[in-house]
């Protein structure tokens, strides 16, 4: 089998589908690659020379030990996790994990029994407000460890974070604190999933602006700013360009994560720059009209959250109808689609689509199964 995705531009292979149980999840080992290799050269427009190691990647896609360690392999060296990701994290080597948000109590308590179950590992942490720190430095304490701590700031997302510009207030009530060590500002940009280039550039100047003000109060009160973490996918690139404009006086780390993998969200919006690396096979079990084939696959393997799937391996095919178990799709009376028919399709949302799969599938260059079940370790923990 193989098809080509006329917006990538992109070819895939499966030697043998017939030797795959479908529905599966599968990835492409030369698509991760070129995926690395894209992000390294995009990274380098913006600063030459610049590699791997200014990445902060967020696990939350992939969930897999697999792909991190083709990322570790590339020269990143640290990640950016929920609680879920975690004990992946650990079991790869890796040796410095950003929380991605600030915790409660019982949540904190889980990962201060990591931390210090890992000392050799540099853990860092959120927080936003004075309860955050009150349970860090509590912790502090209990386990005798410093807590290296991000100030979570909000830079127009509206989801977590203190306002911008009371990021040093906060910083001036907790630094007494025991135990808790400033690491930097976190001002993730994750409504920046404008349409366009010129529309995430102008989202980046508010967002990026908020930030910069914030550490020019910092400054005011020579205070220094060791890092900050900013972007995700879609923002990452004008973040990074906007960044490297200014006299930043930090460490810059990016924090994007989709781009591994990739899918048709972010696809619409960043054309000609990555290329899908996970795909779903699937196969027609039914025709209930001249025009409409029933696949052995509904949303609990394909995330519903961002809409139904778009991309398919078969041009002009739409999805009109699904269900736990299955999906109704539209095809051209005389595609030819019969019952048993394999049809790959593009995830819209990839990181919550993996979520839903125990293992994924990978495939060869040729398209040949070089492991059969690899892990998506983190799912659903």
């Amino acid at each position: 089998m193989e098809f080509t995705l006329p917006a990538y531009g992109t070819t895939y292979r499966i030697a043998d589908p017939g030797a795959i149980m479908t529905p599966r999840l599968l990835v492409w080992q030369e698509r991760v690659a070129g995926n690395i290799d894209t992000m390294r050269e995009m990274l380098q427009r913006v600063r030459p020379g610049a590699d791997l190691s200014l990445l902060c990647p967020h696990v939350k896609t992939h969930k897999s030990a697999w792909v991190t360690r083709q990322l570790m392999a590339a020269g990143v060296r640290r990640f950016k996790a929920t609680l879920n990701e975690v004990d992946m994290l650990l079991a790869c080597g890796v040796k410095e994990i950003f929380v991605a948000y600030p915790l409660p109590g019982a949540q904190a308590q889980w990962l201060a029994q990591r931390m210090a179950a890992h000392r050799g590992v540099q853990f860092h942490v959120q927080i936003a407000h004075a309860a955050h720190a009150a349970v860090w430095t509590a912790l502090a304490r209990q386990y005798e460890f410093d807590v290296s701590c991000f100030l979570d700031l909000d830079v127009g997302m509206g989801r977590t974070g203190i306002a911008a510009e009371r990021a040093f207030e906060l910083y001036q009530a907790v630094s007494p604190l025991h135990g808790l060590r400033f690491a930097g500002l976190h001002a993730y940009d994750g409504h920046n999933y404008q349409a366009t280039l010129d529309e995430r550039r102008e989202i980046t100047r508010e967002s990026m602006e908020r930030l910069l003000a914030a550490m020019t109060r910092f400054s005011a009160h020579r205070v220094a700013v060791p890092r900050v973490v900013v972007a995700g996918t879609p923002g990452f690139w004008p973040d990074f360009e906007y960044l490297s404009t200014r006299p930043l006086q930090a460490e810059l780390w990016l924090s994007p994560g989709t781009w591994v993998l990739f899918d048709t969200t972010c696809g619409r919006i960043m054309p000609h720059t990555f290329t899908p690396a996970a795909l779903i096979l699937a196969q027609v079990v039914d025709q209930t009209a001249p025009e409409r084939r029933t696949l052995n696959l509904g949303h609990k393997r394909w995330a519903v959250d961002q809409g139904p799937v778009e991309e398919f391996s078969l041009p002009g095919v739409r999805a009109v109808k699904w269900s736990e178990e299955h999906t109704v799709i539209e095809v051209a009376a005389d595609s030819g689609l019969q019952i048993g028919d394999y049809l790959a399709i593009v995830p819209r949302h990839v990181c919550s689509t993996v979520n839903l799969w125990e293992y994924f599938t990978l495939i060869g260059a040729q398209g040949e199964i070089i492991m059969e079940r690899c892990p998506v370790e983190a799912r659903n923990r």
